[in-house]
């Protein structure tokens, strides 16, 4: 049988309440240890099962006998807010929940996505969203607006450090998190921009020079260009630096979280 949890330990904890076992006779094994995006920790344990439990005992591999003495966690951010701190839709019309839903960040020239809600009120609700996320994920980071075009964020501390790694995927996570909940919460959307040590200046530097090969390739071989996968706030740098090219369009393809955009040049 399998169990998992934000840690060893607590995958541990979660089968000896199931099974009813101490904790000397748990027999298991890990199966699998994944960072999310966001940088938190998933764990999955596969225990033994004996003839007591109604099936006969399988060989396992690197057999581990846990310490009864649990052992702190650090919190992972996978579900931060209670449903009670995001209001209920109301009325006939769209829910605030489905309007927020229909913006990803995808806003190329042929997007209906609009700049987004910049007033005193979205940028208090997108604050206060992001500091509960940072502190259910455990993260002591300090949150400061950056003024600008965008609705900009900068992230200060040692903990933005795991948000920086494997080309920001956490920063990324969080940035697309921390905008539908508070596209939720405001009725509206909102799409706020987070930074940190100088990341985005450097990420957006890289993609335009990404952006202009790719335009170029399309219109020098007449074929469609399709760029890796990338995360929304990725994709949206693409879209705005081929927005201006008479010659190449530019087109999200593909579902979820990361998708591919494809840079295709124009038919004359």
């Amino acid at each position: 049988m399998r169990f998992e949890g934000k840690s060893e330990q607590e995958a541990i904890e979660t089968a000896l309440r199931e099974l009813k076992k101490p904790a000397s006779s748990l027999r298991y094994s890990i199966v699998r240890d994944e960072k999310s995006f966001w940088g938190g920790r998933v764990v999955e344990i596969d225990v033994e099962v004996g003839e007591e439990f109604g099936a006969p005992a399988a060989p396992v591999p690197q057999e581990r006998i846990p310490s009864p003495a649990p052992a702190p966690a650090r919190p992972a951010m996978a579900a931060p807010l209670s449903p009670a701190s995001t209001p209920p839709p109301t009325g006939r019309g769209p829910s605030a929940a489905s309007r927020a839903a229909e913006f990803d960040g995808d806003r190329g020239r042929s997007g209906s996505a609009g700049p987004g809600a910049m007033d005193d009120e979205a940028f208090t609700t997108v604050e206060a969203t992001l500091t509960e996320l940072l502190s259910a994920a455990g993260f002591l980071v300090e949150t400061r607006r950056r003024p600008g075009e965008e609705m900009l964020f900068e992230l200060i501390g040692d903990d933005t450090e795991p948000l920086l790694a494997n080309r920001g995927e956490g920063l990324n996570g969080l940035e697309v998190l921390t905008g539908r909940i508070a596209s939720r919460r405001l009725g509206r959307p909102v799409y706020p921009r987070l930074d940190a040590e100088g990341f985005r200046a450097h990420q957006r530097e890289s993609l335009e020079e990404l952006a202009l090969r790719s335009a170029n390739e399309a219109k020098r071989t007449r074929s469609p260009q399709l760029l890796p996968p990338l995360s929304p706030g990725e994709r949206r740098l693409i879209h705005l630096a081929l927005a201006a090219d008479p010659e190449v369009e530019t087109e999200s393809e593909g579902d979820g979280f990361l998708k591919r955009v494809a840079v295709r040049p124009k038919a004359s």
